[in-house]
């Protein structure tokens, strides 16, 4: 019984919390009928209380005009009056004690503002606050407290809230109208029979030609528009084209150019003339690997070889393979 006693008690702790926001800290307002009878079988209430709202953070609460109450009953009431002087005070602003069921009404007001819970035993006063919807209600069962349904006020309200959120707004009723039309129009355009269709034709990507053959007749249409005087021309144009020599010394240059500038270099371009096509005149000089010696007669040896001018040539045109010409102007 206990667990379905707190599944009950989940059930409407989580009503409250969604519909009403009535949350952890609970604030519960005590008044004198529940801490007498709380008294009477020996309840701890600061104890009890977190059990009925699964152990979350409860803050006990008393009016002014409860206090005021239990300590008008004398010996009855001293008991209850000691343990609510330890609960928290809610000023009430009533200068003057009136009824504990009067006060807590009006602290609870018509729409439960400040999310307060009541634990009381009045039979009057819960009859009055169950008309008051999101007002959470704590009672005793003999020595067991509990927390009571939520009443059919609270129930009535979410239902009258959800049908107000189901029901078009003021600001949609306006475009209602062309919205209906547009849902006609739409539903007469669905009843018109769909003309079926017809076979499909080929894909005309697959018709096209294909590139590289194209690309053949062009340049075979392109070839038998030209002329026999058009080809003649292009073929003298790549004859009188003149021949260029590469050569390590005087870069890329024509025939007519490395005549030049033999010819502009004097002695040395008619030395170079003279002994094209013969054999080297040093005894092969240019084939002999030089070899320095030490002493006199190595040096003169070396002297006279330098002022030697040998020139092995096969044409002017070619690159010159061995041509050695030193001077000391040039050195």
């Amino acid at each position: 019984m206990r667990v379905k006693r707190q599944k009950n008690f989940r059930r409407s702790l989580r009503f409250y919390r969604l519909a009403h926001e009535i949350q952890a800290p609970y604030k519960v307002v005590v008044d004198g009928t529940f801490l007498t009878q709380s008294l009477q079988n020996k309840i701890h209430v600061r104890e009890q209380l977190p059990k009925v709202v699964c152990n979350d953070r409860v803050t006990p609460m008393v009016t002014n005009c409860v206090l005021a109450e239990l300590r008008a009953l004398g010996d009855r009431g001293r008991g209850a009056a000691f343990i609510a002087k330890g609960y928290y005070r809610v000023k009430c602003g009533h200068h003057t004690e009136i009824g504990a069921a009067a006060c807590i009404k009006e602290q609870i007001g018509t729409t439960n503002e400040r999310k307060l819970m009541v634990a009381t035993q009045d039979i009057d006063l819960v009859t009055d606050l169950r008309k008051i919807p999101g007002v959470p209600l704590i009672r005793l069962n003999m020595s067991v407290p509990y927390l009571e349904e939520p009443s059919t006020a609270s129930k009535a309200e979410i239902r009258a809230a959800e049908k107000t959120k189901i029901l078009p707004q003021s600001w949609e009723l306006a475009k209602l109208p062309a919205l209906q039309q547009k849902e006609a129009l739409a539903a007469a355009q669905a009843e018109k029979p769909r003309k079926k269709k017809g076979p499909r034709g080929a894909n005309p990507l697959s018709c096209l030609s294909s590139k590289k053959k194209a690309k053949v007749e062009r340049a075979a249409a392109a070839a038998a528009a030209a002329t026999p005087a058009a080809s003649a021309a292009a073929a003298a144009a790549v004859a009188e084209k003149p021949k260029r020599t590469r050569s390590r010394r005087m870069g890329t240059v024509t025939r007519s150019e490395a005549e030049e500038r033999s010819r502009s270099q004097g002695g040395l371009g008619s030395a170079a003339a003279g002994a094209a096509g013969e054999a080297c005149p040093n005894n092969g000089c240019c084939q002999r690997r030089r070899r320095g010696r030490r002493g006199s007669a190595g040096a003169e040896q070396a002297q006279q070889e330098e002022m030697t001018s040998c020139v092995w040539e096969t044409s002017v045109d070619q690159r010159p393979r061995n041509y050695h010409v030193n001077f000391p102007d040039m050195m």
